[in-house]
């Protein structure tokens, strides 16, 4: 019997070579076809953006928040804020392309952005697996633990409100514009424990840039055609009365006046606070603060330049009077922050006016800022409150949930029965049942979260400080305003949710790193 070696077996040179050859073909062909598919990719994707550009890039970015809300759950949830803040020119686009498809712009819009919204904090609440949740439970006191009860409480009274009242549609539609964005607060809570914050800051901070700055430029310039008329089909009042006729309220990148100023309001107190507290941040976030106010001024609405002011003294008087520094930087610290008020203020009411050329439509609502509550609307507003307050006399249980505000808006875009204050909205709709858990739990939680974040360290206090505080500014711009259902809720809920992190949910800073460590994530 002959034993054959195993050099028998091997492959020839001649073979070898083949094989490589035959490798060489196949990477080829391969790379070929990958640059055909990507080039036919590319040629698809521009003739949608030619056809349809609005609807074509909210479903990019619908795709790139789920894909984050997967990998990057916390950049998805800046991605939906981003959307939100854009809501007006989404809506605009979606005008002119949906209707040829048989679709309704502002169902189709309002449904992709709360689906973005549900994706991203379902993205961030399975990473996060309940446990900082626990943890900001067991960390805080009773009196939180009853605010926040107070909250879900609240909850789960509309809940069950929702089918005892007459029209289901409406009930749905309301119970989706207020309560179902209360979620944000869990969003928030969670979504600096396991990644690096500095990060998602600087994220957030850009968001509100690109928001503000757009907004500023609308201020200036005027709206585009196609804002203008969107403005003039929906009933948001674009219009105020003026000694030279009407001037015509800056909307930005969203769909009203109140609802932008519900959005800059936080956003601008955030900005102020940040620049205040972190130094790497101040150029980005103060240039964002000054190009705020330039668009409030644009807004008409008076009463948000009150309630930024508001959030803005209440950040600088927290840090300032809980913080461990020292009495001079103390002193030093207050004294510097009432005359950049001042400065900041100034700005608003002057650039619109200088960059315009000295229109006088633009100077009167620069005098707008000097005079906030000379609106000749103020006594229309209490007014209202005053029929609201009969309406709620007549009916102490309440009328239904989504019977007041946007829930009531017709085919032609008119809101039929609004109250111009967000907590006599909850008050009739609800009666004192539901209004009485949500004021005193709304109130309740921003106090502990204020309460939590004077006994943290910093930078953790500078990061907490601005989250609260720009949510105070949003619940006090609510007294004058059905702001509960705007854009700014968003927002608004989810830095409520952040202050509750930094309070009761972060780590305690390490031994000896005293005011000045890095900010770090929660350990859950």
């Amino acid at each position: 019997m002959t034993i054959e070696s195993p050099s028998q077996f091997a492959p020839s040179r001649e073979a070898r070579r083949g094989d490589r050859a035959g490798g060489r073909r196949r990477s080829a062909s391969l790379r070929w076809l990958g640059g055909l598919a990507s080039a036919l990719a590319v040629l698809v994707f521009a003739a949608l953006v030619a056809v349809w550009p609005t609807l074509t890039l909210l479903a990019l970015g619908f795709t790139l928040v789920t894909v984050l809300a997967l990998f990057a759950p916390p950049f998805a949830l800046v991605g939906t804020i981003l959307l939100y803040g854009l809501e007006g020119m989404i809506k605009v686009g979606l005008a002119h392309e949906l209707p040829a498809l048989g679709v309704t712009p502002e169902a189709f819009g309002a449904a992709l952005l709360d689906a973005a919204f549900l994706v991203a904090v379902l993205g961030l609440l399975r990473q996060d697996r309940g446990r900082t949740l626990v943890a900001i439970w067991r960390n805080s006191g009773s009196w939180t633990r009853v605010a926040l009860s107070l909250l879900a409480a609240w909850l789960a009274i509309s809940l069950l409100q929702v089918p005892l009242t007459s029209d289901l549609d409406t009930a749905l539609a309301g119970f989706r514009l207020t309560q179902v964005y209360v979620l944000a607060v869990l969003a928030g809570a969670v979504l600096l424990a396991r990644c690096r914050p500095e990060h998602v800051v600087a994220a957030l901070v850009g968001v509100l840039l690109i928001i503000a700055a757009y907004a500023a430029f609308r201020a200036v310039a005027g709206p585009a055609p196609s804002e203008r008329l969107a403005a003039f089909t929906r009933s948001t009042t674009p219009l105020v009365p003026s000694e030279n006729g009407v001037i015509f309220r800056n909307t930005g990148s969203i769909s009203s006046a109140i609802g932008l100023a519900s959005f800059l309001v936080p956003a601008g107190v955030l900005l102020f606070a940040l620049g205040l507290f972190l130094a790497r941040l101040r150029l980005a976030a103060w240039t964002g603060l000054a190009f705020v106010l330039v668009a409030l001024v644009g807004t008409y609405v008076r009463t948000s330049l009150l309630a930024l002011a508001g959030g803005a003294v209440c950040a600088a008087a927290l840090f300032t009077f809980t913080s461990a520094l020292r009495r001079r930087t103390k002193i030093g610290l207050g004294l510097a922050s009432a005359p950049l008020l001042v400065v900041l203020l100034v700005i608003g009411a002057l650039v619109p006016n200088a960059v315009s050329g000295g229109s006088p439509e633009v100077a009167l609502r620069s005098a707008g800022v000097l005079k906030p509550l000379s609106d000749a609307s103020l006594e229309l507003r209490f007014q209202r409150w005053r029929e609201s307050l009969d309406v709620v006399k007549e009916n102490p249980l309440g009328t239904g949930v989504g019977t007041v505000g946007a829930a009531t808006r017709d085919r032609e875009g008119t809101v039929r029965t609004f109250a111009d204050n967000s907590y006599l909205k909850i008050l009739q709709e609800q009666g004192p049942l539901g209004a009485v858990p949500f004021i005193l739990g709304v109130f309740a939680t921003l106090i502990a979260a204020a309460a939590g974040v004077a006994r943290r360290a910093m930078p953790l206090r500078g990061l907490g400080t601005a989250a609260v505080t720009a949510s105070v500014s949003f619940f006090l711009l609510a007294w004058t305003s059905e702001a509960i259902e705007q854009p700014g809720k968003v927002l608004a809920w989810f830095l409520l949710g952040v202050a509750l992190w930094v309070a009761f949910g972060s780590p305690k800073p390490e031994r000896g790193s005293g005011e000045g460590g890095s900010v770090a994530p929660g350990t859950g």
